[in-house]
């Protein structure tokens, strides 16, 4: 081999060493890798909590001979890891760019990872980035906080809106206005759909557990720091059947925004506009400030 033969030799060696080093840095990720080469039973129940335990234990518990396919589903042949910090003792373990050993692609994937009192490493469930609103979190709310009045009126069935909902997705804004006064085991049910640990008779009672409702709704896009914009206005009306949906991009004519801010995680708007098609017509008047939630990891 020659000078520059060795020379990119060596480049290439300190270089791999370098990654491996840098996962081996983090026992999050380590842990995983733990459970993404794991055959048995006995490899993975160490590195395993909460959710994730007790799916393990009860396939074992039934179905032993399962547990190699299932073990080999979840498990991946390459992937690019990210962290998501919620506190000392929990994280997210984001896996991006992935290939699965059971099919060609993947998508991105999440395990919540948890922090026992020998500070070692867990995995306590596994859910889609998508689907966890990282807000419920790192912050704690109480229903009051979204108990806003406001009201629609859809085809002049008039609606009066008690409660609000902002969710804020990447650059979009979705808010929807509910028929109902916001409970703590409405606050209970996101936890839990948000994989936050949550007792089931915190939930019961919840408004959406039953989901046959009508719901007004608003996007609001954000283009830069400050700038904000009514993008759509509509409806959900679950309560016919089959249900409907509609959301317009209303004309300046239409709409009347005298304000629609966003500063520190809360929204205010104060809009009314109306719409009319040849199939529906949609009145609204609202007045909220309430937290928004950030949605995805």
């Amino acid at each position: 081999m020659n000078e520059a033969g060795r020379t990119r030799f060596w480049v290439v060696l300190i270089f791999a060493a370098c990654i491996c080093v840098g996962h081996a840095q983090d026992a999050r990720i380590a842990v995983f890798d733990r459970y993404n080469h794991a055959t048995t039973y006995d490899d993975i129940r160490p590195i395993l909590s909460e959710v994730l335990a007790q799916q393990y234990a009860s396939i074992v518990s039934r179905n032993p001979e399962r547990l190699p396919t299932i073990l080999a589903q979840q498990q991946l042949t390459s992937y690019r890891p990210r962290i998501v910090e919620i506190d000392e003792s929990t994280s997210f373990l984001v896996l991006e760019d992935v290939t699965s050993k059971s099919s060609r692609g993947g998508s991105t994937q999440a395990y919540l990872m948890s922090k026992g009192q020998n500070s070692a490493w867990t995995l306590a469930n596994r859910m889609l980035p998508e689907s966890v609103i990282k807000s419920l979190w790192t912050t704690r709310f109480a229903a009051a906080d979204f108990v806003q009045a406001s009201s629609c009126a859809i085809d002049d069935r008039e609606i009066k809106t008690q409660s609000v909902l902002a969710i804020r997705e990447q650059d979009t804004i979705q808010i929807r206005l509910y028929p109902f006064t916001f409970s703590p085991a409405d606050l209970e049910y996101w936890r839990q759909a948000s994989g936050l640990s949550v007792r089931q008779e915190a939930v019961a009672g919840s408004h959406f557990q039953d989901r046959a409702s009508v719901v007004c709704r608003l996007v609001v896009k954000i283009d830069g720091p400050n700038r904000l914009s009514l993008q759509n206005v509509g409806f959900d009306d679950s309560t016919t059947s089959p249900a409907r949906s509609s959301l317009w991009q209303p004309a300046r004519a239409d709409v009347d925004v005298p304000i629609l801010a966003l500063e520190k995680d809360t929204i205010k708007v104060v809009t009314a506009g109306a719409v009319e098609t040849a199939k529906d017509r949609l009145r609204w008047n609202v007045n909220i400030r309430v937290p928004v939630w950030q949605k995805g990891l």
